[in-house]
């Protein structure tokens, strides 16, 4: 790492190239999120209220990869949670479709009800087209998926996904019992240029001011429950 950018940081919160902001309250600066379905990405266009499949480009850089909680609960319909960057420091607030709060705490003390809920860790990949710099997009993978990028991504591999252009490699599939599940995997490329390096800080930035106006910290989740269930105003009073 060179000149002022902060390496501690970046290990525990992955947006890479990061620095702060003071601009509030934005909107998520990610234009799609798309998921993986049978052979393909796709994601929920809002225009033709359709999922439309999303093409990966040849090569891409990531800026950021975050964490978030998705699934279906038969009483509860779609459940699914903010994203977060830490798990021993950032809240995860688990809400229904109806935007109730169903579960809200760090990972490690949740995840148990979470698993045993059916409801899936997923992993959230922002990345940007080199051709379309302006542009942010997001791809999520679980299960087998989150285990293949995981094992790409270690050992001596470690940094290349914020250090190398990265693409999308062949569609692998995993068996269990009956079931055949497909899923995508990943080839580190070339290095990154200083031009790439420019663009990834710089929406490191907008991911990281959005981060800092939305996510719910540990003490303001402490300073709810505190007001809620005081002895001045108990549940069963």
């Amino acid at each position: 790492m060179k000149g002022t950018f902060i390496y501690v940081i970046i290990i525990a919160m992955p947006i890479y190239w990061q620095k702060t902001s003071t601009e509030d309250k934005p909107r998520h600066p990610s234009l799609s999120w798309a998921n993986w379905k049978n052979w393909a990405f796709v994601a929920w266009n809002r225009d033709t209220q359709a999922e439309e499949e999303i093409k990966l480009p040849s090569k891409f850089f990531v800026v950021a990869e975050s964490w978030s909680i998705k699934g279906y609960l038969a009483e509860k319909w779609w459940v699914y949670s903010n994203e977060i960057y830490s798990f021993p420091n950032d809240v995860l607030t688990v809400r229904s479709g109806s935007w109730e709060v169903l579960y809200e705490w760090l990972w490690a003390d949740i995840k148990d009800k979470i698993k045993s809920l059916g409801l899936k860790l997923i992993k959230n990949v922002h990345y940007i087209d080199p051709k379309k710099p302006e542009e942010l997009r997001t791809f999520c993978i679980k299960g087998a998926a989150l285990k293949e990028w995981m094992e790409t991504f270690s050992d001596e591999n470690r940094n290349a996904a914020w250090n190398n252009f990265l693409s999308e490699g062949e569609v692998k599939e995993w068996k269990t019992w009956a079931v055949t599940y497909t899923f995508p995997s990943f080839k580190i490329g070339a290095a990154l240029t200083e031009k790439e390096r420019a663009v990834q800080q710089e929406w490191g930035i907008k991911l990281l001011t959005y981060t800092q106006a939305t996510i719910t910290s540990k003490e303001e989740v402490e300073e709810k429950a505190a007001v809620k269930y005081d002895d001045d105003n108990l549940p069963f009073n």
